[in-house]
């Protein structure tokens, strides 16, 4: 067999092997469909990335990411999938691939003053935070499920807004490692987009 050709078979096969070879999911497996939700909107927008560089924020563009987050809201719990598309043409891969998908599911009791004390899994690890009465604010604070010796952050810190004006959102989503009393901020993310909710009739 020409050598041309034995190449060309191994390329198909390691190709085959390739698109065959991770089953895995970052969502939750179920042989059923989901069950209604009580309400679910979609956020879409675009994300700028900045840098911690000698104690000031620079911006790091080949990070900005584009975003679509579907939520669904039920009585004491929420999810979310996200996903988010890096399309600068200069993006290292280092903060995974291009394009991801995270999940994240989050656990509500009622607090004190009228909003929920949260806990959180998914994607980007775990942890637990607070949303304000009405769903206006909420913080959420992950314990980072890739920290290691290469990974120069252990926590990722959630910040959401939807300001008054309906129809929009506002997240910081932050890259902090913390220790000794205090933090040392790596990297941002500021994320502004629209929300869409389904029509009623």
């Amino acid at each position: 067999m020409p050598t041309a050709r034995k190449f060309l078979i191994l390329l198909a096969g390691a190709a085959f092997l390739g698109g065959c070879s991770s089953t895995t999911s970052p969502l939750p497996l179920t042989d059923t469909p989901p069950p209604a939700p009580s309400s679910s909107s979609v956020f879409a927008g675009h994300a700028r990335a900045l840098r911690f560089v000698q104690g000031a924020w620079v911006a790091a563009p080949e990070y900005d990411y584009d975003f679509l987050v579907l939520e669904r809201r039920f009585t004491d719990h929420w999810e979310a999938i996200k996903e988010i598309h890096r399309r600068h043409p200069r993006y290292d891969g280092r903060a995974g691939p291009r394009d991801q998908t995270l999940y994240f599911l989050v656990h509500m009791s009622p607090a004190l003053d009228g909003g929920y004390d949260l806990v959180a899994e998914g994607s980007l690890g775990r942890g637990s935070g607070h949303e304000k009465a009405g769903g206006g604010a909420l913080v959420l604070e992950l314990a980072n499920a890739r920290k290691g010796w290469f990974v120069p952050f252990d926590t990722i810190r959630i910040r959401q807004e939807r300001t008054a004006v309906e129809g929009r959102v506002q997240e910081t989503v932050e890259l902090l490692s913390k220790g000794k009393g205090r933090e040392i901020p790596f990297m941002k993310m500021e994320e502004e987009g629209l929300v869409y909710r389904p029509v009623r009739p």
